[in-house]
């Protein structure tokens, strides 16, 4: 590139950051000079709710919201149907150990 190549690329690129400058500048304004202001809560208490016992179960192997399909219960609250609960529900034929064999 010759010398004048240079020197308008140069001269076309500060033009270019100066006008980006002042546009970006009109278009947020004077960060300086803007403010924030803040709602502090005013009520804070230290007093926790109980916890409902429907969806936190110390009994339950997974303490989250017990779900049984059909109308087996589980008595012992294990997480597991054993063979007398599901004799209780009418159930007890359905199940098979052999995984499909």
């Amino acid at each position: 590139m010759k010398k004048d190549d240079i020197f308008a690329v140069a001269v076309v690129g500060t033009i270019g950051a100066v006008a980006a400058f002042f546009a970006v500048n009109s278009l947020l304004g004077d960060l300086s000079s803007k403010s924030v202001t803040f709602n502090l809560p005013t009520t804070i208490t230290t007093s926790l709710a109980e916890p409902d016992p429907e969806i936190f179960n110390l009994e339950a192997i997974n303490p989250t919201v017990e779900v049984y399909v059909g109308n087996c219960r589980d008595d012992d609250h294990n997480g597991i149907l054993n063979e007398a609960e599901l004799e209780a529900c009418g159930e007890s034929g359905l199940v098979t150990d052999n995984l499909g064999e």
